[in-house]
């Protein structure tokens, strides 16, 4: 999901304040970025759109906002404090994952194919004109691979959730490669290929060395892979819980995302924490969140969120893009949020 951007002086200041200690800068502001409590389907001014389980955010080069709308079964995006929608298909629901390729192209998986059919293995790849909002079925019924990110070289990393597997596609041919995990076997096992094991890898991020970053959600843990698929944890040990610190001590509560920025500074959406952790000079810290579930603007751990599901970086670095949703549940949780970093 998240490409390697370029952090300008203001975002390396608030980076340099916060690595190795248990609370993020009190200085980072959150706010809402566009929704309101409500539910709902309204274009139009950002403080007034509505949106129904807003699920995961990617930022384009000009700095456009796409959303994944999930229980509308919309992409809708933010420009210019305008909320619009821009793909709406009857056979097009539940988008989860959002990626956008050298090319320009915005990828979007659905949990849904394109007949409306919704099981474990039903997720589908489409590729979105970002100018015209039309659609095109890249490939059908491959699982359900929340997680994509999109490689320099045009194929897309893809996690998946249900067969607890990496995989890369090739969307020119639909072709995928398995790279990590073993379909539908669940574990915690570092080691190459098909020996290795995730259990509901989520969202993912590239360090700049070509490396992949993965959130391995109920695993506790953020996994590294190489694309040849040798697997290693880069944070966490496996345990459920909130302590900051060293990468090998330090525990998550259930991450969904990851985002990276040029100088290897890793963000994490510790969704089962309601906090936004950072990763930087080998220690773990909470950035943003207070870590109780709800909505409150504020300055770094005095923030408050619920959803986070899935984030981004703006094109300089200089904040976080936040999905922050109702976590699948009737919640008055409808927002996008930005964090000032």
């Amino acid at each position: 999901m998240k490409r390697l951007l370029w952090i300008f002086p203001a975002a390396m200041v608030a980076l340099a304040g916060c690595g190795g200690t248990s609370d993020g800068p009190s200085y980072l502001a959150t706010n809402t970025l566009a929704g309101t409590a409500a539910t709902g389907a309204i274009d139009g001014p950002a403080a007034t759109a509505t949106f129904d389980n807003p699920v995961n955010a990617e930022v384009g080069p000009d700095g456009t906002v796409y959303v994944a709308d999930f229980y509308n079964g919309r992409i809708r995006k933010i420009k210019d404090g305008v909320v619009s929608t821009l793909v709406q298909a009857a056979n097009f629901q539940r988008p989860f994952g959002l990626t956008i390729a050298p090319s320009g192209d915005l990828y979007v998986q659905t949990d849904a194919n394109d007949s409306l059919e919704r099981s474990s293995d039903t997720g589908t790849i489409w590729r979105v004109n970002t100018a015209t909002g039309a659609l095109t079925l890249v490939v059908r019924n491959v699982g359900r691979p929340r997680g994509l990110l999109a490689l320099a070289d045009g194929r897309i990393a893809l996690s998946d959730i249900g067969r607890h597997q990496i995989s890369l596609l090739d969307p020119t041919t639909g072709v995928i490669t398995e790279l990590a995990g073993k379909r539908g076997g669940i574990g915690y096992v570092n080691g190459t290929g098909l020996a290795s094991r995730f259990y509901r890898p989520y969202g993912m991020a590239q360090l700049p060395n070509g490396d992949l970053l993965v959130a391995d959600q109920y695993n506790y843990s953020i996994r590294r892979v190489t694309l040849a698929g040798v697997v290693t944890t880069y944070a966490g040990i496996g345990q459920k819980g909130s302590a900051s610190g060293a990468l090998t001590r330090a525990r998550f509560m259930g991450p969904q995302d990851v985002a990276v920025d040029a100088r290897g500074n890793v963000y994490v959406a510790d969704t089962g924490g309601f906090r936004i952790r950072l990763i930087a000079r080998g220690q773990v810290s909470n950035l943003a969140g207070d870590g109780i579930g709800g909505y409150r603007e504020g300055f770094g751990t005095a923030a408050r969120f619920y959803g986070i599901e899935g984030f981004d970086l703006t094109p300089d670095g200089s904040a976080l893009i936040v999905a922050d949703g109702t976590g699948g549940e009737v919640r008055p949780y409808n927002r996008v949020r930005r964090i000032q970093l």
